[in-house]
């Protein structure tokens, strides 16, 4: 009978505790309905989801998080740094300021050598930078520009790429960063050729990305 209590109490602490990790992080869960976990390593975690774009059309979005120690101005001034994209994003070939409005609104070109069964491509973005009054949350959003530069030949242009970083200050030197991109358009190629590719990609970045600023910090 005493074994009976004793196993009674464990099966009833350990559902206690349970319930407690269930209420522990509403707003995370909250954040994360719909979305897949992908993969999940370094620190680093991908999510994708279906979502439907402005013409009704269901495209891909991915999202990848992390927390690192390190500050929102550096992590901001690693993006901001057109120099430094070869330091973490992959098969980069040139990255060119092409307008700067001002210190939070630029338009940049960025060249990808692509691997297969992509060839080579470009974008040709705006990036505006907006901060909350306390520079406790930064987001910095990166949309797709159509007319500041001409397609040229022989490259693709990703004229349906919208990106967003969210830069969110933890505690004291320590920040939890979202990277999260979408395509008004659904995938070019079939998801057995393309998805493998993108994601390989997507993920180096941020682990890149992870490394140049620990480096930095």
């Amino acid at each position: 009978m005493k074994l009976f209590y004793r196993l009674l109490t464990i099966i009833l602490l350990f559902s206690f505790i349970q319930i407690g990790n269930s209420k522990g992080h509403p707003s995370e869960k909250k954040e994360l309905v719909g979305w897949e976990l992908i993969t999940e390593s370094a620190g680093i975690k991908m999510y994708e989801r279906w979502v439907k774009s402005d013409k009704d059309v269901k495209v891909r979005e991915r999202s990848g998080k992390m927390t690192l120690h390190s500050t929102v101005e550096e992590v901001v001034k690693l993006i901001s740094d057109a120099s430094k994209a070869h330091l973490w994003m992959s098969n980069v070939e040139d990255v060119k300021i092409l307008k700067n409005v001002s210190s939070t609104e630029w338009f940049q070109r960025t060249v990808l050598d692509a691997p297969w069964p992509f060839s080579k491509q470009d974008m040709v973005s705006r990036y505006i930078i907006e901060c909350d009054t306390n520079n406790e949350k930064v987001t910095i959003k990166i949309l797709r520009e159509t007319k500041l530069f001409p397609k040229q030949e022989g490259v693709d242009r990703l004229d349906s790429f919208n990106a967003e970083w969210v830069i969110e200050n933890v505690k004291e030197n320590k920040v939890k960063i979202t990277f999260t991109t979408k395509s008004t358009k659904p995938p070019k190629y079939p998801a057995w050729a393309q998805d493998p590719v993108v994601r390989n990609m997507f993920f180096s970045n941020l682990k890149n990305f992870k490394k140049v600023i620990l480096e930095k910090s």
